[in-house]
């Protein structure tokens, strides 16, 4: 935290500015002096607290003040005064001031003081950081959370701040090399973890100055990070002199010859396809990896018992970036999506040897507790993948059955399921709408809006009205 002291008698200021020194040795306290060089002074410095004598030569205490207050409002000002007066003390106070203190200071009142502006500071932090994630409305946000350190600098729009994902301990040090403070630490509900710091001069990546300018820096720092920790054991990739747009191409080809051979039932030419799939897919970087993967699945969900033209909605695709996400390296994925991919027409074809020998699903089979699963569970993201390891046949199985039996895939399933909850909870609980569409398992709260307006016909808050709900916020 910065503090400035301003106060027409040297020994006066000492005194304060050594008492302070004392209390707060990582803080940045300034001598001010006083008049026209402390309004200079204060204006290069930007502290979070000005400690300000009352009567002073040049400019009194009061006008000081207001021209502060008017030039930065969230700045806190205390008054200093050798008068025990009443008039004084209301001047100060109408002027804005944070608190009235009489002199001597002693340490008591300036550690009560410094403390409560600093406690005061790290609320807005956090406060100013819950608008930007709540207006953000950004799934991967959902839980995060922030440990405020040195708030000022995050207030200080002319320095420079840097994201970094690297965790960091909370007891005080010195800073890194390039590093003023340590602005606050953070931590996603993944489990990743990292800081915000105040930097000397622009850093070459992550950088931002203005508090607007965070979440697109944070966001392109966490695909950064996502990727080195996705690829970690990947070896360099040879391009053969091709550019990711056409390795990204050369993988859509592969994809579409997936689907032909997946929905044929030819094995050998689907493995081929795939091994083409799979080896463009080491060329690509982790965005255009994530939309290959995703979209391979969602077609694979869709199509596989169609053989018109495959089409695949949102809800399917986002279910299926989601599951993409979920896996920590490129390793673990690959061992997934063959396992699905390919295991997975094989159990098509198990299931259809099966169908050409029982004309429908006999009571109480495997499908039946899949259902039940799927109604009796309070998970609102429970996985395709789980239900089928529970009732134990292949994801596809599972897959291939929902669209035989219910008609829709199972994707679609769950998307009805976790609405008609949601409408539910805005009928008979007082929440608000952005906290039951996290319940239902919607971190992205307008993705959440839109949905249920296309369900039921109504956006929730007016269904809540079409209800006799008012008065309930977002």
């Amino acid at each position: 935290m910065k503090i400035c002291v301003v106060d027409d008698e040297r020994e006066v200021r000492m005194s304060i500015l050594q008492k302070l020194n004392a209390l707060f040795p990582d803080d940045e306290i300034f001598d001010a002096e006083f008049g026209h060089q402390a309004l200079e002074r204060i204006e290069m410095v930007r502290p979070d607290l000005t400690f300000l004598d009352i009567r002073m030569p040049e400019i009194g205490g009061i006008d000081i003040l207001k021209r502060l207050k008017a030039s930065y409002p969230a700045m806190h000002v205390v008054i200093i005064s050798g008068y025990d007066d009443f008039e004084y003390a209301r001047q100060a106070l109408q002027s804005g001031a944070s608190d009235y203190l009489l002199k001597p200071a002693d340490r008591v009142q300036l550690r009560e003081i410094v403390d409560r502006v600093r406690d005061s500071l790290h609320m807005l932090l956090l406060q100013d950081m819950r608008q930007r994630i709540d207006a953000a409305s950004i799934p991967m946000l959902a839980g995060f959370r922030i440990v405020p350190q040195e708030a000022g600098i995050w207030f200080d729009e002319r320095l420079w701040k840097a994201v970094s994902f690297e965790p960091r301990d909370m007891e005080p040090a010195s800073p890194r090399n390039g590093e003023t403070g340590l602005v606050f630490a953070f931590a996603l509900e993944d489990g990743t973890e990292g800081a915000v710091v105040g930097m000397t001069v622009e850093p070459a990546s992550g950088g931002f100055r203005e508090k607007a300018a965070f979440l697109p820096s944070f966001l392109a720092e966490y695909r950064k990070h996502r990727a080195r920790m996705f690829f970690h054991s990947r070896p360099a990739a040879d391009n053969g002199g091709r550019s990711g747009k056409e390795w990204a191409r050369r993988a859509a080809a592969c994809r579409e010859r997936i689907v032909l051979h997946a929905r044929g039932g030819d094995y050998g030419e689907l493995e081929r396809a795939f091994e083409e799939w799979m080896d463009s897919l080491g060329h690509l970087d982790y965005n255009a990896l994530e939309h290959q993967c995703a979209f391979l699945m969602a077609l694979l969900d869709e199509g596989l018992t169609k053989k018109d033209m495959l089409i695949v909605d949102e809800d399917t695709l986002r279910y299926w970036q989601q599951w993409v996400s979920n896996h920590a390296s490129w390793e673990e994925l690959k061992q997934r999506l063959q396992r699905i991919v390919l295991g997975g027409v094989k159990a098509i074809q198990d299931v259809e040897r099966q169908e050409r020998s029982e004309r429908e699903q006999p009571p109480g089979s495997w499908f039946q507790q899949a259902l039940a699963l799927i109604e009796n569970s309070t998970d609102m993201n429970v996985s395709l993948e789980a239900v089928a390891d529970a009732v134990n046949v292949h994801p596809v199985t599972l897959s291939r059955m929902f669209k035989q039996q219910m008609g829709e895939n199972f994707v679609r399933y769950l998307t009805r399921k976790r609405l008609s909850y949601a409408r539910e909870r805005l009928l008979r609980t007082p929440k608000k709408i952005n906290e039951i569409a996290e319940e239902t398992g919607y971190a992205d709260h307008a993705y959440f809006r839109s949905l249920f307006k296309r369900e039921f016909g109504y956006s929730p808050s007016e269904f809540r009205r079409q209800h006799g709900i008012d008065g309930v916020p977002e």
